[in-house]
């Protein structure tokens, strides 16, 4: 059995969110790994290693899933299940429905307390859901393209790592809860193509009822069954397939809520963007056209984590605010770092807003080209809060501590803290030591918290964190593989979550700075050095 992670700890009101497995074998630097995400998931190691490559890996996945739900429904062949579901043999004969046995599937449903598995759902259904994850138009087509988009590669198979073996790479995605494998998607490529192999599992609950924490979905879909329920007998053909219809939307919104959200990434490359962004995005209009403008034998592109970053820039809206928690922890990082707020301009000419700095107690607006490059690393942050992080969102962030200084470094690590508690799935990559400190200390917090029984540190907005709520995997060189593997770095009490590599760097500072100290004393005393 699978090791299950505890849910965030936080009071706010968050979607669950079953748990996510990604495993991949030679694929860019990385020979092997396997990545447990948890509400807080911290990459560390070596740069060349491959922790942008899995971080962004991650992102496409999200995208392309639109989460990890309880069940993978793409939206492109959601009707696929509803043809899968409406025209069932097991429900309908001879342009027929079959009422028992659809009042069967409703009667499942409404059992209290028990799980509403796949196997419950009609034949048609399963068979067109399991064949969905079999299908390389599909699921292999999508993946294809959103890894090109997103990497900015010629070809998908740009992505095997060079050195590996000639049959390619493979990604697989297993989603579990409460020890049971819901679903799983084996994905490989190669320089003849891309596959994708998948099954959903038989003892996978979609829905559980007759439970205290039932979220609105679900209480909906028990009004929605019994109204169907009510009205099977009444009308024509045609309006109960309707009412059919309307119920498997429903069950679908049901089955693939707990899992879904938004996916958002901040790249390396944020500070340099928040400083060009109306620039870039003005050349690329200037340019849309065919005619009267310079013409450019190549031209060049962006990764699609640098696009979707630009594009959530361009679309700003200062007024509008996802999640007022989110807005909080966006106004706490402005007043315990930024010491100052960060604003949008959308009134400027050509439409592309503009961003400003207003440093405390004064009313002067600093263009961001003008401000430390601190203001614009954590600009970005502020403004997704702000603007477009939701709880049940994926937030991706590559090294959050560029450009601060170690006060904000640990800063940031409160801040990373609060939205894993407030239900947000964090995932970093990092080379700071102090980040991982304070990270260890959040953990140390939840611990003292849980022996206590009484909060610690700031309320009502709390970092704390607990040991299964954070994973922090170590990305380093395998002389074996001539690539990277990637191992979890356990909490520890004493050590925290600090890799060994940071101590022994710490070791041999302290040693070569000793060495020249004792070198300077004795170069003194035989007279060719004067120590005042």
């Amino acid at each position: 059995m699978e090791k299950e992670m505890n849910p965030p700890t936080t009071d706010a009101q968050i979607p669950t969110r079953p748990n996510a497995k990604i495993s991949v074998k030679d694929f860019g630097p990385i020979a092997s790994g396997t990545v447990d995400l948890r509400p807080l998931t911290v990459f560390v190691g070596p740069s060349n290693t491959g922790k942008t490559y899995f971080a962004i890996l991650i992102y496409a996945l999200h995208q392309m899933l639109n989460g990890f739900p309880r069940l993978p429904v793409m939206y492109p062949y959601r009707h696929r299940l509803g043809d899968g579901f409406l025209y069932s043999k097991s429900l309908w004969t001879d342009g027929n429905l079959r009422e028992e046995e659809f009042r069967e599937v409703l009667e499942k449903l409404e059992t209290e307390g028990r799980p509403f598995r796949f196997m419950d759902l009609p034949e048609g259904v399963r068979v067109e859901a399991e064949t969905a994850l079999k299908d390389p138009e599909l699921f292999g087509t999508f993946l294809r393209t959103e890894l090109e988009r997103c990497f900015d590669l010629e070809s998908v198979s740009d992505l095997v790592r060079q050195s590996g073996p000639p049959d390619g790479l493979s990604v697989c995605l297993n989603v579990s809860e409460e020890g049971r494998r819901l679903w799983h998607l084996n994905m490989g490529i190669s320089a003849s193509g891309i596959g994708a192999d998948g099954k959903i599992e038989e003892m996978a609950p979609l829905l559980k009822r007759g439970m205290a924490s039932e979220s609105p979905p679900h209480r909906n879909l028990s009004r929605i069954s019994e109204s169907i329920k009510a009205r099977l007998g009444i009308g024509s053909l045609g309006k109960r397939e309707d009412l059919i219809i309307d119920f498997f939307e429903e069950l679908l919104n049901v089955a693939t809520a707990d899992g879904r959200g938004g996916t958002h990434y901040l790249p390396a490359a944020r500070s340099g963007i928040m400083q060009s962004h109306r620039v870039i995005a003005s050349s690329l209009v200037a340019r849309a056209t065919r005619t009267g403008t310079e013409r450019f034998p190549v031209t060049p592109t962006l990764s699609g984590v640098t696009v979707d970053f630009m594009q959530r820039l361009i679309h700003y809206e200062d007024e509008h605010s996802a999640d007022e928690l989110m807005k909080n922890l966006a106004d706490t990082l402005e007043r315990e770092v930024l010491d100052g707020k960060i604003r949008g301009n959308t009134s400027l000419a050509g439409g592309i807003p503009d961003f400003v700095y207003q440093p405390r107690k004064t009313e002067e607006n600093i263009r961001l080209t003008r401000t430390s490059s601190m203001v614009t690393e954590l600009a970005p942050v502020v403004l997704l809060l702000r603007n477009a992080v939701a709880r049940g969102d994926m937030l991706i962030i590559d090294e959050p501590e560029a450009h601060l200084h170690p006060a904000a470094q640990t800063e940031m690590a409160k801040t990373l803290g609060r939205l894993a508690r407030a239900g947000v799935q964090v995932i970093v990559t990092t080379h700071s030591d102090w980040l991982l400190m304070e990270i260890g200390n959040l953990i140390r917090e939840g611990e003292l918290e849980e022996k206590t029984g009484e909060p610690i540190g700031e309320q009502p907005l709390p970092s704390s964190l607990q040991s299964s709520d954070v994973g922090v995997w170590l990305f380093r060189d395998d002389e074996t593989s001539a690539g990277s593997t990637v191992k979890e770095i356990p909490y520890d009490r004493i050590e925290g979550v600090e890799p060994r590599e940071y101590e022994d760097v710490a070791e041999a500072l302290y040693n070569r700075s000793a060495d020249l100290q004792n070198r300077l004393s004795e170069t003194a005393k035989g007279g060719g050095y004067r120590d005042e």
